[in-house]
């Protein structure tokens, strides 16, 4: 029995020197958010153009359109918590910064009130990307949302659901995951058939009362990222991405007033607040689009090109 429990205990002792030695290599592999930092902080006297925010601005614009100075920080998944972070760090050091670019769009405006859309075509669910999420920004941005401190992390062998052990047999390019501006493309060529039916909008019941909570929460984010711009003299301006045609049918009008009530509140706030509502604009067809919500590549192309001439050159 003896003889049992010790090497029970010294299999153990071996497994947690695997996880130890696996999670000190990681460090040392390439992956999008440890690119994105480093290239902030390497060329944070550089970037005229920040983009900050989630897949819709990851994958929907193209810095290399832009010109030069432009950058894309945005990362799938990402919670306003996570870019108020970044903004306070980031922005008071960029001596160049003339705008901070972020999404406002209509699943922000849920509060509570949504249920699911019967006609989306789900993807198999992700679980635990949250864990995942704070495990990797603390990890490798060293932004802590749960209490940890200083260099402190969530480990990623044991709490990231993320596919991190290829990263040991991807060369540095694909470990990224996104091209030198931090731009990860979608490539028409790969759209699935049934695109039309995947990210659509959750069904809101605008009848209902809001979270109030989650409104002031979303205000509060918004507002603080308005004041360290306005501080530093930058315009920071807020983008309704281009929706397809399947995805507007299903928004509810109603909050769109809503968004547009919190923006005039904003404006009134922070006089250096631009918003511009590109969901529903005609020059974007059916290439435009990989599913129901974000930009092909050639969409993408597009997108940015507007935005160079439309909102840059303002």
């Amino acid at each position: 029995m003896k003889n049992f429990l010790k090497n029970i205990a010294l299999l153990a002792l071996l497994l947690l020197l695997v996880t130890a030695i696996v999670e000190c290599l990681l460090l040392y592999r390439p992956n999008s958010y440890s690119y994105k930092r480093d290239y902030v902080e390497k060329n944070i006297k550089e970037i005229k153009y920040l983009f900050l925010g989630n897949s819709h601005i990851e994958e929907g614009v193209n810095p290399s359109l832009l010109g030069d100075g432009a950058f894309n920080m945005a990362m799938v998944g990402r919670h306003m918590e996570y870019d108020v972070e970044l903004a306070k760090r980031y922005v008071p050091q960029m001596d160049s910064l003339k705008a901070v670019f972020i999404q406002l769009n209509y699943g922000f405006f849920y509060f509570g009130r949504e249920s699911d859309n019967p006609k989306e075509l789900k993807k198999k669910e992700n679980k635990g990307f949250n864990l995942t999420r704070k495990c990797m920004y603390s990890k490798y941005m060293g932004i802590h949302v749960d209490g940890l401190i200083g260099y402190l992390y969530n480990s990623e062998f044991l709490c990231s659901k993320q596919d991190f052990m290829s990263r040991f047999v991807k060369d540095s390019t694909e470990a990224i995951g996104c091209d030198s501006l931090g731009y990860v493309p979608l490539k028409l060529s790969k759209r699935v058939p049934q695109w039309k039916y995947m990210a659509l909008p959750k069904l809101v019941d605008t009848s209902k009362k809001p979270n109030q909570k989650r409104q002031d929460l979303l205000y509060r984010q918004y507002s603080s990222i308005a004041q360290l711009t306005k501080e530093n003299n930058v315009r920071f301006i807020l983008l309704g991405t281009p929706f397809s045609k399947t995805y507007r049918q299903m928004m509810n009008p109603e909050v769109q007033t809503e968004i547009d009530a919190f923006v005039s509140r904003l404006q009134k706030d922070f006089p250096n607040v631009e918003y511009y509502n590109y969901n529903g604009d005609e020059r974007f067809g059916e290439n435009d689009f990989c599913d129901a919500s974000h930009l092909s590549d050639v969409g993408a192309a597009k997108f940015s090109r507007i935005l160079r001439d439309e909102v840059l050159n303002r």
